[in-house]
């Protein structure tokens, strides 16, 4: 590890960086290098420098050199954060597993290595992690809501709530702590917390602070049953960020159209391996979570989480400069590199599911089912299908990152709306291509025939069905998806029909449109009914 010599040079280059003086850091570190060519830890510097000016590439070349002159954890640990900021998850796999060979960490690097267990998957280990990072720097903001947010997603809930309310009262403008504050409210929380957030109203905010805020107020009003309010509020966080994406809905129906085409079209060829893994799809909030904590009950099974690798690895066999677009199916579907390319999936897949088959919750694998398919002959897909106004709503009140590409069509209700249909006509076309791999499930008929519909699932899984697959509630495991609360219910029809608490407030044609060819258009838009 670092000595005390090379920590205070660490501890001045963070301050210059902190302090936007990236020239200065570069300069100093630099200077040193002419010195002695073979100071490594100049070298792992420079990568904190290229990295703060948006070169990741350059970092990971930086830090390399580093460890080829020595084997450091926190070199280690440093080039798996910029794997997983590229989404190159498998290599990220290998070095935090280099990075574990030392105890002696910092608290910022607790708080790292417990930000890229929770990315792999390992949140037992990212909750030590943080834990560790908390108490080694209580005061540092950032590192008591990430651990605010690890005891969440192991339904630790007081827990969370106890530390976010500290940490708003701190630290008001920590905008992100009052989203996750305003999750967790009871309705006597949210008429405190109303009160909290509107003393904020008058301070000058980025747009990414608008969103935030905006969504911490209509959750809160939506504790209270003031649905106009929480209405008029989830629509100021989207208006936000909306205008930035520059979402086309049109592209995406192309696109759709396009991948349908190719598939009926082109057959990729099939390996022989004889993985079986299940995968769990579908839009957000549409039932995703639920299923794969009751098909997660199976002794037969352990769930993996959430795996990015699938689009990824595509993206890279193509050399694609994007994950959804025509280019990179163009590509994907003349390669013969796909196949070879999951094969790496197949490795990180099995080293977590402990010798069972493993259950991958992504949702958006739906765009690649026919390379799955290819790769993997013997996967078990599930597609979730939840009704058509209850799924939107659900999607438009949710409060996604604009910084993922997957998430731009959930900005408007209307792109929201043409999305849904998309993918509908998208699933249904590999439910009939693939009968025996491919399954659509209801969510309402999920939560109406229990017992029924689990029986059909595990039988199409290829799994015995248990009892207690329907007591999935009481499991400890945790889950960083938007339903962590939810899925410590038991199935029941709550949210069935939710749409309806903001029906009044939405453009009359909106929900009139499905099943019809045309698309809703922006003369539909619910701005006008903001206030």
């Amino acid at each position: 590890m670092l000595n005390d010599t090379q920590q205070a040079l660490r501890a001045h280059i963070q301050q210059l960086l902190a302090n936007k003086q990236l020239n200065d850091a570069h300069h100093l570190l630099v200077q040193r290098l002419k010195q002695n060519p073979e100071d490594h830890v100049c070298y792992f510097l420079l990568s904190e420098v290229n990295t703060a000016a948006g070169d990741i590439t350059k970092a990971i070349k930086l830090l390399e050199k580093a460890l080829s002159l020595a084997p450091f954890a926190v070199y280690h640990l440093a080039l798996a954060k910029l794997y997983v900021l590229l989404g190159k998850v498998s290599n990220a796999a290998v070095h935090y597993q280099s990075a574990l060979q030392t105890a002696g960490f910092s608290g910022a690097d607790f708080d790292t290595l417990a930000n890229i267990a929770t990315r792999l998957g390992h949140y037992d280990d990212a909750l030590s992690f943080q834990q560790a990072a908390y108490q080694r720097n209580k005061d540092n903001p950032q590192i008591s809501y990430n651990l605010a947010v690890c005891y969440k997603i192991h339904g630790l809930f007081d827990e969370a709530k106890s530390l976010l309310q500290q940490l708003t009262t701190k630290q008001p403008s920590f905008y992100q702590a009052h989203y996750s504050q305003a999750e967790l409210n009871t309705v006597i929380d949210a008429g405190q917390h109303i009160q909290k957030l509107q003393a904020l109203a008058d301070k000058e905010k980025s747009i990414v602070e608008q969103q935030v805020y905006f969504h911490s107020l209509a959750l809160n009003y939506e504790h209270l049953n003031d649905y106009k309010n929480a209405f008029k509020y989830f629509a100021l966080s989207k208006q936000a960020i909306a205008g930035k994406l520059n979402y086309q809905a049109s592209q995406h129906h192309h696109f759709c159209q396009k991948l349908i085409t190719q598939s009926k079209q082109q057959a990729p060829a099939s390996s022989d391996s004889e993985f079986s893994p299940v995968f769990v799809v579908g839009l957000p909030r549409s039932g995703t979570t639920l299923v794969e904590k009751i098909l997660n009950q199976s002794t037969q099974l352990q769930g993996v989480g959430e795996f990015n690798d699938i689009a990824q690895l595509i993206q890279d066999a193509t050399q694609s400069a994007r994950v959804i677009d025509s280019e990179m199916l163009d590509k994907a579907y003349e390669s013969e590199a796909i196949k070879t390319a999951l094969a790496s999936y197949q490795q990180r897949a099995e080293l977590l599911s402990d010798g069972l088959r493993s259950c991958d919750k992504q949702p958006f694998n739906f765009y690649y089912i026919d390379f799955i398919l290819a790769a993997f002959p013997n996967a078990k897909i599930v597609c979730m299908q939840r009704g058509w106004q209850d799924c939107s709503i659900a999607n438009f009140r949710q409060m996604y990152s604009p910084q993922s590409v997957f998430h731009h069509y959930s900005f408007t209700l209307e792109d929201i709306a043409s999305f849904h249909q998309d993918y509908s006509a998208l699933v249904s076309h590999f439910a009939n291509k693939y009968p025996e791999n491919v399954f659509l499930q209801s969510y309402e008929q999920l939560v109406a025939e229990p017992t029924l519909q689990t029986q059909k699932l595990y039988a199409f899984c290829d799994l015995s069905w248990q009892e207690n697959c329907l007591t999935f509630y009481k499991s400890n495991a945790a889950s960083a998806t938007a339903s962590k609360k939810q899925i410590r219910q038991p199935l029941n029809k709550n949210s069935i029909g939710s749409w309806q608490n903001y029906a009044e407030f939405i453009g009359a044609d909106l929900f009139q449109w499905v099943g019809r060819d045309e698309r809703p258009t922006h003369s539909m838009s619910h701005r006008k009914h903001v206030s």
